[in-house]
């Protein structure tokens, strides 16, 4: 058996480096800043003579992190150094576009256009005429949504609504079980997990630093079931392959749950202590899910079905760690409210250390904290302002509509863009970049690289990296914290987030002498309000930070959230829900969504695949994460990128043969919305009617101009405001050489 590892309820441990670094050379500590679940400590080695960073590794004293990053960071030095790198102010001269040109100017000369920009745009049009967009190029609680935020707030700027990525199952946690999570996957597996079900998740892709406590779980006899419709990395090493159709996984889970009632295999007494609304569920809801309608809908068999449910049932130490793949269709807030309420079934919430479910422990890491002190939005009455939600960016931009389908007035004037690459990541590309070509919108852009959306700035900031700032990061995906300080010198003229927004601040005379608002330095944002803020009371503000102080976590680099803290006991306490207990029906929703039911229901997503030999567009498209890039993040970075090559498009053999494809043909996949080129892989074993591609691919780097994003509608969710980036139907052909023609003179 493997060796267990260290002692997870351990705040914060004293960590000297075990390697000696060579002469002259010293060791720091950093956390990686990017949207991935594990947040993982790493330790930088510095040149002491140069001043450069010479290589990174996994912090070996990290109980997650173990001693090893995973193969995008393990590149982290090449994206640091990296000739992509915007390093000084630019100012476009000539045309937007693909191939625009830039001068060099300053600083002082940058600041100065933006901030009359914004000042003339107010003027005309009112403060809502300016747009902010951003999203996850950093997740350090700083970078991501700190000094910006008071920022705009103080300007009373358009509002943004930042659900691209994780709200429908953010919202479905929080209308279930309020500010509560279950374990980390990796404290699971540690911890006596006995059955593990990784829902709609690829962790060997994108959460590697559980797979070592998985592998160590199955050694001593743990049982893992993956349910996907695609083969993974993770399908691969799964006892038992569950293949949904994609949508369908909320009939599935009420499919389990009929089951294990009708078998009387349920949870009374947890049922009834612990939460709300079940018996009206049983009775009025879970009738309609049987096995026979449940192998028509999913494509499971239902005696799979039937297996899968039983085993969980009897199974008290049991874990579901579900994904945000459920979170991208567009019937996705029901789907992971069916999921997360599959362990009050059988109880398994009693196993804390090991059971109940997850998503991760966003609900809890990043919402604990006093967000009015954090933001600042007493500095202005920006609550009453418009808010556009950034899914349909492309309406607002190129068609001048509003969430709520009307005209905006006034239109968007000034767009200012960071943390994110707009071009490439919001579902309509094609609109997007339509809408990013408009005169009369001054765009500003505060980026690490010359992304694609820099090529439609008319001002183009340089930002730092991890290596070059102070930070504090909360994970999403475990129970661990890390604060950054710079290791080096910001190269060029970059500069952070909080610094640009405090240089922004001034320019506009929003500095009050009377106020910190802007003048706040990170290092005391982070003690005063992320780590030692405390409450009336006198207690710890977040019960996550109890026992944890600012210098010890800069000297360890890392320490675990207090979880142990007696106010997260929630069996005994109550659940942070409105009638104190896990709400399988939530009325809150209804109220919000008169049109969505109370309770988890299984409803066909619009766009979904139901008759593919009768439809138009027979295939449905899953774009998922790539195994070397984060969003946009590492494409810059040769090695990684000569290791995906180029967009692919996973295709089924019944599919490819239908259609004369074969493995490595140049495709493209259309609908009425656009279309986009890749080259085929052929799968065997993955769904008929289904094809999966990478998200976010660069279309600077795709055949046309576009990647699969431009074949998305800005259809939200039937909760949380979210993308429906999966349901997504298209027809694919083998390209000919007139097709690629035409695709790349009007790529964008």
């Amino acid at each position: 058996m493997a060796a267990k590892p260290k002692d997870f309820t351990t705040s914060v441990v004293n960590y000297i480096p075990k390697v000696k670094p060579p002469e002259g050379h010293s060791v720091h500590h950093i956390s990686c800043p990017h949207d991935c679940p594990d947040t993982c400590s790493m330790l930088v080695t510095k040149d002491d003579k140069t001043g450069k960073a010479v290589s990174v590794q996994g912090d070996p004293s990290h109980p997650i992190t173990r001693g090893y990053l995973c193969n995008k960071v393990n590149h982290y030095i090449d994206l640091v150094y990296n000739e992509n790198r915007v390093l000084y102010p630019h100012r476009r001269v000539g045309p937007k576009g693909p191939g625009a040109k830039f001068e060099r100017i300053t600083w002082d000369e940058a600041l100065e256009e933006i901030t009359n920009d914004f000042k003339k745009t107010i003027k005309e049009y009112g403060s809502e005429a300016v747009q902010p967009f951003s999203y996850s190029g950093t997740l350090g609680m700083l970078g991501y949504w700190t000094m910006d935020q008071r920022f705009f707030n103080k300007m009373e700027a358009a509002r943004l609504e930042q659900s691209i990525c994780i709200y429908a199952a953010m919202w479905a946690g929080l209308y279930t079980y309020g500010l509560s999570n279950g374990p980390h996957v990796g404290e699971a597996a540690r911890d006596g997990c006995e059955l593990m079900i990784l829902w709609a998740t690829n962790l060997v892709s994108t959460g590697v630093h559980s797979i070592p406590f998985i592998r160590e779980a199955k050694e001593r006899g743990m049982k893992l079931v993956v349910v996907d419709p695609r083969r993974t990395r993770t399908t691969m090493f799964a006892d038992v392959h569950i293949q949904p159709k994609p949508g369908t996984d909320a009939f599935l889970a009420n499919a389990m749950i009929k089951v294990i009632v009708d078998k009387n295999l349920h949870d009374v007494d947890f049922l009834n202590t612990q939460t709300h609304g079940w018996e009206e569920f049983v009775e009025k809801v879970l009738p309609r899910y049987t096995l026979e309608e449940a192998e028509k809908i999913t494509g499971v068999k239902a005696k799979d079905i039937e297996d899968l449910a039983v085993e969980y049932a009897k199974t008290k130490k049991s874990y579901i760690r579900a994904n945000y793949g459920l979170n991208r269709h567009q019937n996705s807030g029901q789907m992971c409210r069916a999921v997360l309420i599959l362990p009050c079934f059988n109880g398994s919430w009693r196993e804390e250390k090991c059971g109940g479910v997850a998503f991760g422990q966003l609900e809890e890491m990043w919402l604990r904290f006093d967000l009015g002190k954090l933001q600042r939005p007493d500095l202005g009455d920006r609550a009453s302002k418009r808010i556009v939600n950034m899914v349909q960016i492309g309406r607002a931009l190129a068609d001048n509509i509003g969430d709520d389908g009307a005209q905006l007035d006034p239109p968007i004037k000034s767009l200012f863009v960071y943390n994110s690459d707009l071009a490439n990541c919001t579902p309509n590309s094609g609109n997007v970049r339509k809408g990013l070509m408009r005169d009369d919108v001054f765009i500003s852009v505060h980026e690490t690289f010359w992304t694609d959306t820099c090529m439609y700035a008319d001002i183009v900031l340089p930002a730092d990296t991890a290596l070059e700032r102070t930070d504090c990061h909360w994970a999403y995906g475990s129970w661990f914290l890390g604060i950054n300080k710079p290791v080096i010198e910001p190269l060029g003229e970059s500069i952070n987030n909080t610094e640009l927004f405090r240089m922004l601040a001034d320019k506009m005379d929003y500095v009050d002498s009377n106020d910190n608002a802007f003048t706040q330095t990170d290092e005391e944002i982070i003690k005063d309000i992320l780590l030692e803020a405390e409450n009336e009371d006198g207690e710890r503000f977040n019960c996550l930070t109890e026992g944890i102080n600012y210098e010890d976590v800069v000297k360890n680099g890392w320490a675990r959230a207090s979880t142990e803290s007696k106010r997260r006991d929630f069996l005994n306490n109550g659940w942070p829900t409105p009638s104190g207990k896990i709400e399988i029906k939530c009325e809150a929703i209804t109220a919000e969504y008169p049109d969505v039911s109370p309770f988890p229901e299984y409803v066909p997503e619009i766009n979904g695949q139901f008759d593919p030999k009768k439809s138009k567009y027979p295939i449905q498209v899953l774009s998922s994460a790539s195994h070397y890039f984060i969003g946009d993040s590492f494409q810059s970075v040769p090695r990684l990128q000569a290791m995906q090559s180029r967009p692919t498009v996973e295709i089924s053999l019944g599919d490819a043969k239908e259609r004369g494809i074969e493995d490595g043909d140049l495709v493209r996949l259309y609908n009425d919305n656009g279309e986009t080129f890749c080259y085929a892989v052929l799968i065997n074993g993955l769904l008929e009617g289904v094809c999966a591609t990478q998200k976010q691919f660069k279309g600077s780097n795709t055949p046309g101009g576009l990647n699969v994003n431009n074949l998305n509608s800005e259809m939200l969710t039937d909760f949380g405001k979210s993308p429906c980036f999966y349901s997504v139907l298209v027809e694919i052909e083998k390209a000919s050489d007139e097709m690629m023609e035409k695709a790349i003179k009007q790529g964008a």
